[in-house]
């Protein structure tokens, strides 16, 4: 994703460097994350647009990062633990 798209992505609803699509995504994520209930007109409008195999991949995607970001939180995971390179290298 370019930066300027990840720097965007908390106005991806009005910007207009996102596609209809990638917004539809974006919204899916979210509510997945947010809410876990998905509006099902949403659900319905990305099963057109993706088919169903490919929303069952998006939805699993979304899911395991969902899945590990609250194991992580859980268990208080330190995800930028710095260890030493052999030799001394960074």
């Amino acid at each position: 994703m370019p930066a300027e798209k990840f720097e965007a992505l908390t106005e991806a609803a009005t910007s207009p460097l996102f596609t209809e699509l990638e917004r539809r995504v974006i919204r899916y994520a979210e509510e997945m994350t947010r809410a876990v209930q998905v509006d099902a007109a949403l659900v319905e409008a990305l099963r057109h647009d993706l088919g169903d195999a490919a929303l069952v991949q998006l939805t699993m995607s979304i899911a395991a990062a969902n899945f590990t970001n609250r194991v992580n939180e859980a268990l208080e995971t330190d995800l930028e633990v710095r260890t030493a390179s052999p030799a001394g290298r960074p």
